[in-house]
């Protein structure tokens, strides 16, 4: 049976443009985030799932180019193309995050799927300030849901979930190693983007692949690194960053 790790991933972002081609050692964050999730022991395809808009073009270049999978559906109803990519793979049940959290950590996905097989749940979802962490679906309920549900845009999705009265919810509990009480690992701004480089800066030596374990080792020998993106209220110091960026084409080096 495939265990398949479907990557939610569009170009739309205007906060900051086309942020998961931000390069980091050379690399976009995106190949970064593809790579650690190939370091996995449990999951054996990895699928872009992205819509059939032009400008997602560049995300099913990514996939070939990496040797995976690449499934192109609904612009806004994200379940619908989870749906549609689960079933065109014949898949049971997958896990899943968005491309905009591409520190995710290889052993505590694998976990998960572990934790995921015990329990059998609808939906596994990482208890608060777990960082790195995934989700883990099954797809007969997400047939259900989308076969019931009114709307199109579900790009916030795990309410329809928690909405159906006779569904397992798991939360899964990590250990402290995978916590951290006011960590963002998530890109939205630009400060965001500076923490991640400076993580991967400082603990991916020679392409090795660290652990949430090492990331809060480094955040308790430098505490300041984790203030970088804290609080993204000076957003405006960045306007001229992200005017640059919204000019380059970061994976024009590919």
């Amino acid at each position: 049976m495939q265990t398949a790790f479907l990557i939610t991933a569009r170009l739309k972002s205007k906060r900051l443009p086309r942020k998961i081609l931000l390069k980091v050692q050379g690399k976009p964050l995106i190949i970064h985030m593809i790579n650690r999730i190939k370091y996995t022991k449990r999951i054996n395809k990895i699928i872009i799932c992205t819509s059939t808009n032009i400008q997602d073009d560049p995300l099913e270049e990514i996939a070939k180019q990496e040797k995976i999978d690449c499934f192109r559906g609904s612009e806004d109803d994200v379940l619908q193309r989870l749906l549609d990519a689960a079933t065109k793979f014949n898949l049971n049940y997958f896990a899943n995050i968005t491309a905009d959290v591409p520190m995710i950590d290889p052993f505590l996905i694998d976990e998960t799927i572990e934790e995921y097989d015990r329990v059998k749940a609808d939906l596994l979802i990482p208890e608060k300030y777990t960082f790195g962490g995934c989700l883990v679906l099954k797809v007969s309920s997400l047939k259900k849901i989308c076969k019931t549900k009114i709307v199109s845009d579900t790009e916030v999705w795990v309410k329809y979930f928690k909405s159906q009265k006779d569904f397992f919810i798991h939360t899964f509990q990590v250990t402290n190693e995978n916590k951290h009480y006011f960590l963002k690992t998530s890109l939205d701004y630009i400060e965001d983007y500076i923490f991640l480089k400076k993580i991967f800066e400082e603990l991916q030596k020679n392409n090795q692949i660290f652990s949430n374990k090492d990331i809060n080792n480094l955040l308790k020998k430098n505490p300041d690194i984790a203030k970088i993106n804290s609080n993204n209220a000076h957003l405006e110091r960045w306007k001229k960053h992200i005017a640059k960026i919204t000019s380059y084409n970061p994976i024009s080096s590919l």
